[in-house]
């Protein structure tokens, strides 16, 4: 490195001298705003012919290096929204059993049993209703609604009758 430094200083003065020499010399002023002109693309070549050499790091290497550092940065935010996002969901879902028992005549409590998937995904393993002991008649009705619509099996239904 320092060698290239030596090499830009020392063409950087040669053309300086040789630009001055040169300038002396001329006569009319459209032959000086010429050497002037030359002069200077002589010391711009002067400057880059040595930097011409230098070999800055790869910055393809440096982007995939930030890529990773940003996913493993972002991958807790992304699992927390993902969990946020189906506790949502689940809450939602519970609300429509929810409403369509109360339409059946069976006023309840829904409390949805979950698990989570490969891939991320929530899936329904089993639903919870909490019910008035009063309304064990329309516990088929409701069970019937629940394996038609959201595709829960009577098998995964637990009642538990409130006295």
């Amino acid at each position: 490195m320092i060698e290239r430094f030596e090499t830009l200083l020392l063409g950087v003065a040669a053309a300086a001298v040789l630009l001055g020499v040169a300038l002396s010399l001329a006569r009319g002023s459209a032959l000086r705003a010429v050497l002037r002109f030359a002069g200077g693309l002589a010391i711009l070549l002067a400057v880059l012919q040595p930097l011409s050499g230098v070999r800055l790091p790869s910055l393809s290497g440096l982007w995939g290096q930030a890529a990773a550092e940003s996913r493993a940065q972002s991958a807790p935010y992304t699992a927390a929204a993902s969990e946020a996002l189906a506790g949502a969901a689940v809450r939602q879902v519970e609300a429509e059993i929810e409403a369509r028992a109360g339409a059946l005549g069976v006023p309840c409590t829904a409390a949805l049993q979950t698990a989570p998937g490969e891939a991320g995904q929530t899936y329904v393993t089993g639903v919870t209703l909490s019910c008035p002991a009063a309304a064990q008649a329309g516990a088929g009705a409701v069970e019937r609604m629940l394996e038609e619509e959201c595709g829960i099996t009577k098998e995964n239904v637990t009642w538990n009758w409130i006295e």
